[in-house]
């Protein structure tokens, strides 16, 4: 059972780490969407001399929409407000004409994919941020603020219904698989897939490696599924990596709310017919972000999944942002130790 812990800023230290792994995690997953390989080469390198059982995630950027890093300044987008955002590509051009008092914020996507996208609204910060979309010109998209929030650089964006299909590996991502690799990681898991043709084209760089001799062994490869395309092409992905991450952060404004608990069931359930690795990502113990206990409805949860079979499970902003991080850890391994345990036990009573 995967016990995945994720590595933030107030938890990258060596005493938090030695605490998240005493609590329980089996796993540390690594974000590379975020800065530089600096603090990733310290994890690993003390993961490597203290921990060596502990297994290292690496997760990658994939194709998820960004606040580009041309943004040099955070500000507060203030519900009512007119905001306009437009193609990184462009931004230089556009800001050194721009005349209005609304803010201009570039994204980490080409124009076309922008200005033609069939999205009528954009989100952040897993759809708690929302902005409907008033108009589209040639290089800019004008919004309003339904729901306001922090704007930065790297803040995760989701326009569903934008059409992602063939955008393939990013050179960033073939940087950072090439970094994964050559520090030996356990596994890596492409964020926002949502195609075979990108599956294929992850698996074959991957193992073009190996087959060069750059590497000696090949890391799981799993697909993290966060789109409706995700859903829809689950059993291509299925077919080609190792394994899926449900991630549900995501899936909440790329779908909808309601529809979460349904598309988890059908993706859990296909995924356990392929007899692939099947790992839940984001609200697994929200609470304790803050709490020293988890609700009922968290514990739920979790027993319901893993009588569908789950391999694992993910912390995210529990343990990168969280107060508790390791009463996080170990309560989620002493949680699905107990539920384990009686799971196996009726089993075995009905055979």
């Amino acid at each position: 059972m995967y016990i995945i812990a994720t590595i933030g800023p107030k938890s990258s230290n060596e005493d938090m780490l030695e605490k998240i792994i005493k609590g329980g995690a089996t796993c540390i997953r690594l974000n590379f969407s975020h800065g530089g390989y600096g603090r990733i080469e310290d994890t690993i390198d003390y993961l490597r001399r203290y921990s060596k059982n502990t297994l290292i995630m690496g997760d990658l950027q994939g194709n998820k929409v960004r606040v580009s890093m041309l943004l040099t300044e955070a500000f507060y987008a203030k519900e009512g407000k007119v905001i306009y955002f437009c193609s990184e590509d462009d931004y230089y051009e556009i800001k050194s004409k721009w005349k209005l008092d609304e803010r201009l914020v570039p994204l980490n996507i080409g124009r076309d994919h922008i200005v033609n996208g069939s999205y009528k609204k954009l989100y952040m910060k897993d759809g708690t941020m929302e902005f409907s979309i008033m108009a589209r010109t040639q290089k800019l998209v004008k919004t309003k603020v339904k729901s306001g929030g922090m704007i930065r650089a790297e803040k995760g964006c989701n326009l569903p219904g934008i059409n992602r299909k063939n955008w393939g590996l990013s050179i960033k991502d073939k940087e950072d698989i090439d970094y994964a690799l050559s520090k030996n990681i356990d596994i890596l898991c492409y964020s926002y897939c949502c195609y075979k043709e990108e599956c294929l084209e992850f698996k074959e760089y991957v193992f073009s490696k190996y087959n060069l001799g750059v590497i000696n062994k090949i890391p799981k490869l799993w697909g993290k599924i966060e789109t409706k395309e995700g859903v829809e092409n689950l059993k291509d992905i299925l077919e080609i990596l190792d394994g899926i991450v449900v991630g549900r952060g995501d899936l909440v404004p790329e779908t909808n709310l309601y529809h979460i608990p349904i598309l988890q069931d059908k993706i859990v359930l296909t995924a356990k017919n392929f007899n692939k690795d099947i790992i839940i990502a984001t609200h697994v113990l929200d609470t304790m972000k803050e709490e020293f206990k988890p609700t009922v409805n968290e514990l739920n949860d979790i027993y319901i999944l893993l009588k569908h079979g789950v391999s694992g499970f993910i912390l995210t902003s529990e343990t990168t942002i969280g107060k508790n991080h390791f009463a996080t850890a170990k309560t989620l391994k002493s949680v699905v130790d107990f539920y384990s345990k009686i799971i196996n036990k009726g089993k075995n009573n009905r055979t």
